[in-house]
């Protein structure tokens, strides 16, 4: 009889259990659709208008115990957009910060920036869907974020970069200008997602990943792979971590400071570049690698870029850089030089990741 009651008991439990999932996903999902329809409305565009950029931290933000990813489904079939069109990208953010959504339309430079409610989130997916956006959202922000555009109405750029997006706008900004550029790549946006906003030294990243693919092209897919010792480490590091799946906790990536004194002497050593890690590609199967110390010149970068003497905003510096080195991605041997080559085998390889011995040491570059 206790078996009969407790089947029946377990029965009712699994029977309840799908609803309220469905019910919680339901409201998630309505939250991200609302967002779009708030943004198609104030911006102008239809669904599926590829000149949009929805951003969000949808699927990392967790709110009173729920997970978010749900909202990403609702953003893309209100909006339609889409990880597969580009124009849908998750900005890596710790969990216990507030969902958001920003929607940026690259004809206008018009954007905005909507910060959930908590309360709003925890409501039924019928009663978030009767909600006015201003009680579902607790910050709606419109701006223009155009990059020449901020810079000629600075009055405006100063605003904006006065917590309009709830501290997320050099990131944004950021984000939104390079997507807009004909030369933008998804990759490298994927990258500066994870790293949680686009900076030069995520660019750097970039190009000295093309300088080493193309120096130490991956030619057996079955045994080979990327390392880095990333002594320094900046923020070129995250980029790495993406593109060569080359992680900390896979032992590809082992990261490690440079004092500032260290730093000096070794710009002054290296003709002002900055030591910038060394690079192996390893043969898993034949237990050997090629290395490369590279060098990473941030004077000449600057220089290329006409950032060296910018007189604008200092909101915009970075900025006006991100933009600009887009026209060096493909050009990394511009800034970027071979300070040493030299082999490795399975002991100077756990020689350069091991505790308490200094990687640019072992490489006799310092």
């Amino acid at each position: 009889m206790f078996k009969a009651i407790g089947l029946v008991a377990l029965a009712l439990l699994l029977a309840t259990m799908p609803c309220a999932v469905h019910a919680q996903g339901s409201a998630m999902e309505e939250i991200g659709s609302k967002a779009a329809k708030e943004a198609m409305a104030q911006l102008g565009f239809q669904s599926g208008d590829k000149d949009i950029l929805a951003l969000t931290n949808a699927g990392h933000a967790i709110v009173e115990g729920q997970t978010t990813q749900a909202a990403l489904k609702g953003l893309t079939e209100a909006s339609g957009c889409s990880v597969g069109d580009g124009n849908l990208l998750q900005v890596l953010r710790p969990y216990w910060k507030p969902l958001w959504f920003y929607f940026f339309d690259k004809e206008t430079g018009e954007a905005i920036f909507l910060q959930a409610d908590n309360r709003a989130v925890g409501m039924s997916a019928q009663k978030l869907a009767s909600l006015p956006a201003d009680q579902a959202f607790t910050r709606i922000t419109r701006a223009n974020v155009d990059l020449d555009y901020m810079l000629n109405h600075t009055d405006e750029g100063n605003a904006t970069f006065q917590g309009a997006f709830g501290g997320n706008e050099f990131t944004l900004v950021g984000m939104s200008n390079v997507w807009a550029q004909p030369g933008s790549s998804f990759d490298f946006l994927q990258a500066t997602a994870f790293h949680d906003h686009l900076c030069p030294g995520v660019t750097s990243g970039y190009m000295l990943a093309k300088f080493v693919e193309g120096k130490l092209p991956i030619e057996d897919i079955s045994a080979q792979s990327y390392r880095v010792i990333a002594c320094p480490q900046w923020c070129k590091d995250d980029l790495l971590q993406m593109r060569w799946d080359a992680t900390p906790g896979k032992s590809s990536m082992f990261v490690m400071a440079l004092s500032d004194a260290e730093k000096s002497a070794l710009r002054a050593r290296y003709n002002q570049s900055d030591v910038a890690g060394i690079y192996i590609r390893w043969n898993q199967t034949a237990k050997q690698g090629d290395a490369l110390v590279l060098g990473f010149n941030w004077t000449r970068a600057r220089e290329l870029d006409g950032s060296a003497d910018f007189k604008g905003p200092s909101w915009a510096a970075k900025l006006v850089e991100d933009v600009r080195l887009m026209e060096y991605w493909n050009q990394p041997q511009l800034v970027v030089s071979v300070i040493k080559e030299f082999e490795v085998d399975s002991e100077r390889l756990a020689l350069l990741q091991s505790a308490g011995v200094h990687p640019l040491k072992v490489a006799g570059v310092m």
